[in-house]
């Protein structure tokens, strides 16, 4: 074959490929997608399969699904794993089940590496799931490990841990999950900055949540594509979360920010009472913030063969099973934010960069209220979102921001 050919056929099938991608486009429903989910944990550590009626301790794929939800990132959180040893396991045994649970519900959802999977997952009629990492992938931030989770479908990473810093960048919850500063590194490191690199080549979407405003501010100065806040509040609206100095620096390289459904971020209201109860609250919240800054109650042995972390697993599952038992603190319950009041945080950042910058990131989680109050609620913070902006704009920011800054994630 002469290369004049070879280069003609390679255009043509670049051409078929293109329109192909239109197609699905075109065929799709409207996207109504959740930046920030927690599912897979829930099927590994219950043994729930999520679509089908499950207790109502966080989110599900059954309710969503109801409510219109066809596109989810969902990430694997490693909490209690957050030693350099066993976090790139239970990482590892998330990947694992999430592919494993897709497989066995492919007539209802499919893993999606690309937007384009992505569409075509969706116009089939089931739900797109992107795969994302909180809370840690591997706390060393070792290159090969990276690139080994990209290859499993990994596309989104949070770079800062919840419990504690890691070996590349601080962590704003650092105190009140590990007691350790929260201002080690001033920021990231050198191995953070490689892997700012790394995440850009391979197309890693980078996720600065959970971050110092320090970490922000540099991870977006590092970073030569868009990157985002997956699940925040805005502190202009509610007094806690990202601030609006970070909010333009996102939308000026071309990211986002996700919002959260947590109450007590998004009312000012509704944490005051916190603020002004702390000894109720943290009495209501402890088995939930036991099992996030969970740490073993004993020390691994030398000549260990498995018993560690076998006994690791058991008492973890124990922690994470514990976080059910959660109730609301009934005088808080009047006082838990509609979805008006959720809209006021996309009001504000529509007005402040535009609506190209913000989408939904309701991290729905069991162990604290949310808006929507569960997930069939999705209907009410789109027509919500109906009451503050144009059609034009609620596609933007029901799915179509998401796809475009997964889209300009590889460098």
């Amino acid at each position: 074959m002469t290369p004049t050919r070879r280069a003609a056929l390679k255009l043509l099938g670049a051409g078929a490929v293109a329109v192909s991608t239109r197609a699905w486009a075109q065929a799709a429903p409207p996207l109504l997608m959740d930046g920030h989910v927690h599912a897979i944990n829930r099927v590994y550590w219950e043994q729930a399969d999520l679509w089908q009626d499950v207790p109502d301790v966080g989110w599900d794929f059954k309710r969503a699904r109801s409510a219109g939800v066809n596109c989810v990132i969902d990430n694997l959180g490693t909490y209690g794993y957050w030693n350099y040893n066993y976090t790139p396991k239970q990482a590892l045994r998330l990947l694992e089940t999430a592919n494993r649970y897709a497989e066995q519900h492919a007539d209802k959802m499919a893993i999606a590496t690309t937007s384009a999977q992505a569409r075509q997952i969706v116009a089939s009629g089931r739900m797109a799931v992107f795969l994302g990492s909180e809370s840690g992938w591997d706390h060393e931030g070792d290159l090969d490990v990276l690139g080994a989770f990209y290859r499993l479908g990994l596309r989104t990473i949070q770079f800062a841990s919840q419990s504690g810093y890691n070996n590349f960048a601080d962590s704003a919850l650092a105190m009140s999950q590990g007691g350790q500063s929260p201002d080690h590194f001033h920021g990231i490191t050198d191995r953070g900055r490689a892997l700012v690199a790394e995440m850009n080549r391979l197309g890693i979407l980078i996720d600065i949540t959970h971050g110092t405003e320090t970490v922000h501010k540099q991870l977006i100065e590092a970073s030569r594509t868009p990157v985002v806040a997956s699940h925040e509040t805005i502190r202009a609206v509610s007094g806690v979360g990202i601030s609006d100095e970070t909010i333009k620096a996102l939308a000026a390289k071309g990211g986002l920010v996700g919002i959260h459904s947590s109450a007590q971020v998004v009312s000012k209201r509704f944490r005051q009472w916190m603020v002004e109860h702390k000894e109720q609250v943290a009495a209501a919240n402890k088995d939930v913030a036991n099992m996030l800054g969970y740490e073993p109650s004993f020390p691994r042995k030398p000549g260990d063969h498995g018993e560690y972390v076998e006994r690791f697993d058991k008492e973890f599952r124990e922690a994470w099973l514990s976080r059910a038992k959660w109730k609301e603190i009934p005088e808080l319950v009047p006082l838990i934010p509609t979805a008006d009041e959720w809209a006021q945080h996309v009001d504000h950042v529509i007005k402040l960069v535009g609506a190209d910058n913000v989408a939904i990131g309701l991290d729905m989680a069991g162990g604290r209220s949310s808006v929507p109050r569960n997930p069939a609620g999705y209907g009410e913070i789109v027509a919500a979102l109906n009451r503050i902006t144009t059609p034009a704009n609620v596609k933007k920011i029901t799915g179509e921001n998401w796809f475009r800054v997964l889209d300009a994630a590889k460098a």
